[in-house]
């Protein structure tokens, strides 16, 4: 079994600063996917960062827009992967949350260089609505891919043992008389 999920997410903040002469708000959103290749999930993003500027006689606005960025975590870092639907959070829609085994495992995407999230072991991205599905069926298959992985078999394999490739060899039946399988025709019954 080959795993080849793929699943969008976007992951939004913002920030405001304020100075005597003008306010600024900046808003950064990562666009992202998520795929799992074989023995790794690979971490996929490009970040758009706007900047609107307030002064007391003007108003401007920056927009940027990043290269995609993209992390190949093995699957050795990875603890599992969870889609958290909390009912006092309707509004804000599903999340999907990936596990770390090893802290240093989403360094790269938690870290000062990558998407600067708050904490190195678990990283939750925000999901659109229509890709709860979509993200419960990338997570169970990231799921099963560690789980493969720990037992000590490739990602990609089932963890059933293979089919025999030649024909099994029997032993040869034994061989006997059959005067000995027929009951005793001479008529003395005891």
């Amino acid at each position: 079994m080959a795993y080849s999920q793929a699943l969008p997410f976007t992951l939004r903040r913002s920030s405001d600063a304020m100075s005597s002469s003008e306010f600024s708000t900046t808003t950064e959103t990562a666009h992202g996917l998520l795929r799992l290749e074989g023995e790794s999930l690979v971490i996929q993003w490009r970040l758009a960062r706007k900047t609107d500027r307030f002064g007391a006689a003007s108003m401007e606005t920056d927009e940027e827009l990043e290269a995609v960025r993209e992390v190949v975590v093995p699957l050795s870092g990875v603890a599992g992967a969870l889609v958290r639907r909390d009912w006092w959070r309707w509004f804000t829609g599903p999340r999907i949350v990936l596990r770390a085994s090893d802290l240093q495992a989403f360094e790269a995407v938690t870290g000062e260089d990558g998407l600067r999230l708050g904490h190195p072991a678990e990283i939750v991205l925000k999901l659109r609505r229509a890709d709860v599905l979509a993200a419960e069926e990338f997570a169970a298959e990231l799921e099963l891919a560690v789980a493969h992985r720990s037992f000590g078999g490739p990602a990609g394999s089932t963890g059933m043992p293979r089919a025999e490739t030649e024909p099994s060899r029997r032993l040869p039946a034994p061989d006997f008389d059959e005067s000995d399988s027929k009951p005793d025709s001479s008529g003395d019954e005891a």
